[in-house]
């Protein structure tokens, strides 16, 4: 169909009770259930290499509170060989407090542990071998292979639209990856990025809803908002997802 990449989601336990809000609904309630079936992220994308050529292989996002930098940096270099070099690692510090109490997983300081499992992953993937003191994180010398066929500058995007997202973004990361926002928010963290200067590319989403037209001219105003990439976000039936994929490309083809 011409897409250039295909991403998932990931939840590794989902709490039946949640008091943390959810950061993209102005409710603050989740948009999914306790049963929705999501299947591991890193396990998905290596069906999904074998079975693919050129289609580019994303997560968005892997919640760092989910797993500790180094289990990451080698599930991420695994499948960036296996795929021969198609991985787009979208990260973020999370924000679902009770699935990181159900894993045991430290929460506090998310934005500050983010920069630091960073840095980890990008010395494993750079160094025969590594050791880290920091903050959080004490790390003796280690070797973790193989390396990425993208190598240290594999693409990493910090999930979020908060402040320390967006620094991330420019100071870490290759781009921001911001999940169902309109075009203003789009154009003011675009702006933000640029005043970096830090070259980071900026992802938006938006949801596979509507007609063609519709979530066509969607696409199009977070392009012109300054999205270098635009997520359509699909729930539900595979099948139909599909179809309004094909319908969507239809209409997207150059004329």
């Amino acid at each position: 169909m011409g897409y250039h990449s295909l991403w998932v989601t990931e939840r590794v336990a989902m709490p039946v009770h949640i008091q943390s809000a959810y950061p993209y609904r102005s409710d603050g309630l989740p948009a999914f259930s306790t049963d929705a079936g999501w299947c591991e992220s890193m396990v998905t994308l290596g069906f999904l290499a074998a079975v693919s050529s050129r289609l580019r292989l994303g997560t968005a996002v892997i919640p760092l509170f989910t797993r500790d930098p180094v289990s990451l940096a080698k599930q991420a270099a695994s499948v960036d060989v296996l795929s021969r070099g198609r991985l787009e690692l979208g990260i973020g510090a999370g924000w679902l407090v009770e699935e990181a109490q159900a894993l045991g997983r430290p929460h506090d300081s998310r934005a500050a542990r983010l920069d630091e499992a960073i840095d980890i992953m990008r010395a494993a993937w750079s160094r025969p071998s590594f050791s880290y003191e920091g903050r959080f994180y004490r790390i003796p010398e280690v070797g973790v292979h193989p390396h990425p066929v993208q190598g240290p500058d594999l693409p990493v995007w910090i999930g979020g639209h908060s402040r320390a997202a967006i620094r991330s973004a420019a100071d870490r990361g290759s781009g921001l990856l911001t999940w169902l926002a309109g075009p203003e928010p789009v154009r003011a963290m675009a702006a933000d990025l640029r005043s970096r200067r830090s070259g980071a590319r900026l992802a938006a989403a938006t949801a596979l809803a509507g007609s063609p037209g519709e979530i066509e001219a969607r696409a199009r105003r977070l392009a012109e908002a300054g999205a270098d990439l635009v997520l359509l976000v699909a729930y539900g039936d595979g099948e139909d997802t599909v179809g309004r994929l094909d319908q969507l490309a239809r209409i997207l083809e150059p004329t």
